[in-house]
This record gives structure tokens, sequence and C-alpha cells, in this order.
């Protein structure tokens, strides 16, 4: 049975620290993870993303992380319905743009829904293989 941890934020920037914490928390809780830094590096961009793009009117984002026995599923849940995540064109000069490219280099897969019966809003998930695990792909991909 997998281990499910989840807490609300609100939309300011100084909740992506806390966020992070959290999220460390709650491996830490579980047994750790060898992918750590990876881990708080792509939620530190999601929950970024989820606070400047995503939390319509100040409402709150959600953190969901899910322990699964061959791969951890990280969910961050925000009130925007746009399903389109831009990656866009990567410049030398660009000051802007480049963390969902460091998401995707970062995890093993990821995806957005905006089909979450739960909430009213897209979910931006991202999971990550176990180095333990003997399977290919995650999982725990919805």
């Amino acid at each position: 049975m997998p281990h499910v941890a989840q807490r609300a934020f609100s939309s300011s920037p100084q909740t992506v620290r806390s966020a992070r914490a959290f999220a460390m928390q709650a491996l830490d809780s579980w047994g750790g993870c060898g992918r750590r830094d990876d881990i708080r590096a792509c939620l530190s961009e999601l929950a970024g993303n989820a606070v400047q793009h995503g939390s319509l009117d100040g409402r709150d984002y959600l953190v969901r992380l899910i322990s699964h026995p061959h791969c951890l599923h990280l969910e961050v849940h925000d009130s925007a319905r746009r399903a389109v995540v831009r990656t866009p064109a990567l410049s030398m000069s660009a000051e802007e743009g480049r963390g969902i490219h460091i998401v995707r280099e970062l995890c093993d897969d990821w995806g957005v829904q905006t089909d979450d019966a739960d909430h009213d809003g897209k979910v931006v998930w991202i999971c990550f293989r176990r180095p333990e695990a003997a399977v290919s792909r995650c999982s725990c991909t919805p």
C-alpha cells in the first residue's frame, strides 16, 4: 500500500520553501529516497510555477506525494485550468523559461491533467523511479 502525504500552501512565494520542507520531511518519514536532490529541485520549480502562474485569485496550491514500491509520484495542484505548461525554446539570453526543461531532465516522467474530480484546476505531476527499482518506466503515472 502506498504512503500518501499532502498539504495545501498559500500562493505566496515564501511557501515554496515550506513545500520543499514538507516533502523532504515526508520522504524522511518513509525511510528516505535516493533522488532527494532531484525531487527538491523539481518541487521548487513546480511550486514556484503554481504560485506565479497557477494560483488564481490568491487560491492555495496543493502538494501531494505518493510513495509506491517502485517510484515516487509528486503532484502540484493549482487553480488554473490551462492544461498547457509552456516549454519555451531555450535561449542563452533568456531570463525565464528554463525551469520546466530542468524538471523534464530530472524526473522520469511528467504530465498535466485538468480532469481532477477532487480539485478545480490542473495537476502537474512528476514521477521518480527508485534507483533500486528493476523497472524501466514509472508504474505510478496516471
